[in-house]
C-alpha cells in the first residue's frame, strides 16, 4: 500500500514538473511578427555591419532642406564638364542624404531597398523624388572592394532621435515571392546603421541644415 501510494506521489511530481517545464517553454515561442521579422546586424557610426550576404557602413549625414539635382556630361576632346540639365527639389521637413559603403560577401548584389527607422519602429522609404542616377543606389555591390551607395530621405525633424538607416538585399526566391508575397520576408538579411542613436547625435544634425545639397549624375 504504501509503495502504491509512493509510486502515485512521484508520478504526480513528474507529471507538474513537465507541465511546468512545458508552461516555461512556451514563453520562448515566438510569435508571427518575430517568425516574419528579417535576420537584422546592427552597427554604430562607422563601423560595418557583416550579414553574411553583404557588409555595409554608414558614412556622411547630411540633413538639407532642398536639394538641387544636377545633370552633367564631360566633353571628349577638352575634358571640360558640361552642365546638361539641373533641378530644385523642396521639402517642407527635411532630407536626410546619407552615403553607406557596401561590399558584398559573394555573389553580386544590388542594395536598392532602404528605409530609415525611427526609435518607435516607424519607417520610412528612401524618397522616389531623387532618381538612381543622383544616388547610385541600384549599383552592383560586388566582393573584393567597397562601392558608396547614397540614400535620401525625406522625413519630419522629429523622426531623427534614435534613428537608423536599415538596408536589405533583395529576395533571391524568384517566382516563389509572386505566389507567396512575404513568406520569404524572414530570410533576408538586413544591416541597421545607427544615423542618430540620442538626441544629442540628431540636435548635431538638424543644427548644421543646409539651405541646399547638391547630387550630381553624370551621361
Amino acid at each position: 500500500m504504501l509503495r502504491r501510494l509512493a509510486r502515485s506521489l512521484i508520478n504526480a511530481v513528474v507529471a507538474l514538473v513537465v507541465i511546468a517545464a512545458a508552461v516555461y517553454a512556451h514563453t520562448f515561442t515566438m510569435d508571427q511578427d518575430d517568425l516574419d521579422a528579417p535576420l537584422s546586424t546592427r552597427a554604430a557610426a562607422g563601423s560595418a555591419a557583416a550579414t553574411g550576404r553583404f557588409s555595409a557602413r554608414l558614412g556622411k549625414v547630411v540633413a538639407a532642406s532642398s536639394l538641387r539635382l544636377l545633370t552633367t556630361t564631360t566633353e571628349p576632346v577638352s575634358g571640360r564638364v558640361m552642365i546638361l540639365g539641373t533641378t530644385r527639389v523642396g521639402t517642407p521637413d527635411v532630407f536626410v542624404v546619407t552615403t553607406v559603403s557596401a561590399t558584398s560577401s559573394g555573389a553580386p548584389t544590388r542594395l536598392a531597398d532602404a528605409w530609415l527607422r525611427t526609435a518607435d519602429g516607424v519607417e520610412y522609404a528612401a524618397t522616389d523624388r531623387v532618381g538612381p542616377e543622383f544616388t547610385l543606389a541600384d549599383r552592383p555591390v560586388q566582393d573584393g572592394w567597397w562601392v558608396d551607395v547614397v540614400f535620401v530621405f525625406e522625413v519630419p525633424r522629429e523622426a531623427l532621435p534614435g534613428s537608423s538607416v536599415v538596408v536589405t538585399a533583395p529576395s533571391s526566391n524568384g517566382i516563389y515571392d509572386e505566389i507567396y508575397p512575404g513568406r520569404y520576408d524572414q530570410l533576408l538579411p538586413e544591416a541597421v546603421l545607427a544615423v542618430a542613436p540620442d538626441d544629442a547625435a540628431a540636435k548635431r544634425i538638424l543644427d548644421d541644415v543646409k539651405s541646399s545639397w547638391q547630387l550630381v549624375a553624370k551621361e
